[in-house]
């Protein structure tokens, strides 16, 4: 019986020597999910107050101006190759014929949307307030997706959102 005991107690150690040994020499890699990364994000300084506000801008002379090419013209090339020409100025059609145009706005707040490779993706968002003919009320969210790579970045998306 007490060989039995000593036994047991001498694998015990040996296993707590083990997993202390392994625990101590065990290089730890911690991934974080998009949604953590999210939460504790900093705009990387590709993307500062001035860019954000020039984007805003453009946007907005464009859009009031309906010119289409200057707002096509605001993708990157990643997100020019995956619509043309003519869709985008279909879908911008539908916006300016529903929200008019955008009388002002302001930068809120930015979100991590996502990381593939060695490129994040953030949402910029803009509280706009609308032209009072609107079809869907005269306040809506600006969300502009933009793609950093390094210290480059490039437009992926435009949406106008009432609400």
């Amino acid at each position: 019986m007490q060989s039995s005991q000593s036994v047991i107690i001498l694998l015990l150690v040996a296993n707590l020597v083990a997993t202390i040994w392994f625990g101590l020499n065990k290089e730890v890699h911690q991934s974080t999910s998009v949604a953590e990364n999210a939460a504790t994000h900093e705009l990387p300084p590709v993307v500062n107050s001035e860019t954000r506000v020039n984007l805003y801008n453009k946007f907005a002379k464009a859009f009031n101006a309906a010119n289409y090419d200057a707002l096509y013209d605001m993708f990157g090339p990643a997100a020019k190759a995956q619509f043309t020409k003519e869709t985008a100025f279909a879908e911008f059609g539908k916006l300016t014929k529903f929200f008019h145009s955008v009388e002002s706005g302001a930068f809120t707040h930015s979100e991590l949307a996502g990381t593939k490779g060695n490129t994040n993706f953030y949402v910029l968002y803009y509280v706009v307030k609308l032209h009072e003919n609107s079809e869907f009320g005269t306040s809506g969210t600006l969300k502009i997706t933009v793609a950093v790579q390094g210290s480059e970045y490039q437009v992926y998306g435009i949406r106008l959102n009432a609400g």
